[in-house]
C-alpha cells in the first residue's frame, strides 16, 4: 500500500473531528461519539451496497430508531465490518454497532436509539 494514504487508516487522524453521538439517554449520558468524516465514510459505504438504514441518516440532526430500525442498523454495521479492512473505519463501525447492540438489548421496548449529530 502506498504511504501517501496512509494516514486515512490511522484513527488518530480524526481525533479533531466534529462528532456523531450515539445513545439512549436525551442528557447525552453514556453516548459514544465517532468522527463526522468516519460517519459519512460509513454511509457512503452502505449507499455503495445499497443498504437501506445507514444512507438515510441525517448527520446533522437527531435520528430516533425504533427497536426495529435499530436492529435493522445493527445488522447493517455488521455487514460493513465484514467486507472493510480498514482499522479507522472498523473501529467507527464497532462503536456504533455495540451503541446500537445495547439499546436493542435494553428491556424496555420502547427504548429510542439516538444518533446525532454536532
Amino acid at each position: 500500500m502506498s504511504d501517501r494514504f496512509a494516514d486515512r487508516l490511522d484513527p488518530a487522524t480524526y481525533a479533531q473531528d466534529e462528532p456523531v453521538g450515539a445513545g439512549i439517554s436525551t442528557d447525552y449520558s453514556g453516548w459514544v461519539y465517532v468522527p463526522d468524516r468516519l460517519f459519512a465514510r460509513i454511509q457512503h459505504l452502505a449507499r455503495a451496497y445499497d443498504l437501506h438504514i445507514l444512507p438515510g441518516l441525517h448527520p446533522y440532526h437527531r435520528n430516533e430508531l425504533d427497536h426495529d430500525r435499530t436492529a435493522g442498523l445493527i445488522d447493517e454495521l455488521e455487514f460493513l465490518g465484514e467486507v472493510v479492512k480498514d482499522p479507522a473505519l472498523l473501529k467507527a463501525i464497532e462503536t456504533l454497532r455495540d451503541a446500537a447492540s445495547l439499546a436493542a438489548r435494553n428491556p424496555l421496548s420502547s427504548t429510542t436509539f439516538l444518533i446525532e449529530g454536532p
